[in-house]
This record gives structure tokens, sequence and C-alpha cells, in this order.
């Protein structure tokens, strides 16, 4: 009797990888419930830069006792752009090796893990954040990505620099598109990222 339920339950999910047999992989309003979670984070982590760039030019400009320098202005563009990227990167990366989830996906009760069931890598977890994630490519961030681009193309003005730095603005907006599309293509709700790396994402069993 065990073995004929094995056997229709495999029948019934021809395609699920076996790691993701008796696994719940999660419905897309968790997907995007997480997205919108995670973009208020997002919005948290620019502010807090924000502010630091700011008391970064206040102190700046009381040791000058006028108009901040160039150095302090550009500082404070590199406290804003630089660390809001490089923090939310490292906040993301660090929470999906730990745990498989982002702050957005703890609070929905989702995670992501490998096709096999197990546990995300190193590998994994690069390729699917750098594959296209809207949280990387977040539209909140389209602002720092283009200010970004247009300080790079005023220390090197080509039209070559400027088309390259204008490919991560771009991609805040079809990012996003990109991942809700696939993910309602997919019969697993597979965003690209989560092809690209191998990934699935299931609802966490509660006990």
């Amino acid at each position: 009797m065990v073995s004929a339920s094995k056997h229709a339950v495999e029948r019934a999910t021809p395609a699920a990888p076996a790691g993701a047999i008796g696994r719940s992989v999660a419905h897309l309003s968790a997907r995007v419930s997480a997205y919108f979670v995670d973009s208020i984070v997002l919005l948290a982590f620019i502010l807090v830069f924000f502010v630091i760039g700011g008391v970064q030019l206040l102190i700046a400009d009381s040791r000058t006792a006028g108009d901040p320098s160039d150095a302090a202005f550009y500082a404070f563009a590199a406290i804003v752009l630089g660390g809001s990227l490089i923090a939310w990167s490292a906040f993301n990366l660090a929470l999906m090796r730990w745990r498989g989830q982002t702050m957005g996906m703890y609070v929905i009760g989702i995670k992501t893990v490998s096709e096999d069931g197990t546990a995300l890598t190193t590998g994994r977890t690069l390729l699917r954040w750098f594959g296209l994630h809207p949280l990387l490519f977040h539209p909140l961030l389209l602002p720092i990505w283009l200010i970004l681009s247009y300080l790079i193309f005023a220390a090197t003005p080509s039209r070559a620099a400027l088309a390259i730095t204008l490919v991560p603005v771009l991609l805040c907006l079809v990012a996003p598109v990109v991942s809700l599309s696939t993910a309602l293509l997919d019969r697993e709700r597979r965003a690209l990222h989560d092809r690209l790396a191998h990934t699935l994402v299931v609802h966490i069993e509660t006990r």
C-alpha cells in the first residue's frame, strides 16, 4: 500500500525535483508579499545611508565655515550610493547563505532551497543574486544607479561608458517584470534567477 501511494504521488508530480517532493512550492502571492516587505527594508537601508552621508556633509560644512567642498559632496555620494548597494547586497547574501531567506521571506514564511532540497551553496547564492534578481535591480535603486551612471560618465565622458553604466538603470525597470513573468509561466513558480541557480522557493513546513 505504501509503495502504491508513493508511485501515485510521483505520477501526480512527474516534473517535480526529487528534493521538492513533499514540499509546498511557494505561491506567487507569497513571493510578491515577501518582495514588498523587502522593499520596505531596502528603503530603510537607503534612508540610513542618506542620513550618514548628510551628517558627513554637515560636518564638512562646519569645518569649512561655508559651502562644503567638492570632495565632501563626492564623499556624500559615495556613502549613499556605494553604502546602499554594498550593504544591501551583503545583507541579503549573508541571509540567503545562512537561512535561505531574505527578511521579507522570513516574515512571510517561505525560503529558498536547491532543486534537490538541500541548503544553498555559496555559488548558488551568488548566481541567484546577480542573475537579474529584482532586489538587486529594484526600482527603488534606480535613482542610485542613475546618479552613479552620471558620475562615471562625468569622469569618463564617452558613449561607451554611458551605455555600460545605463545598463543597471534599465535593469531596474526590466528585472521585476522579467521575474514576475517567468514565475507566472513556470509550473513551480521559478523566476529567472531561480532557474539560473537551480533553486526553488518553498513554504516553510510548520510542525
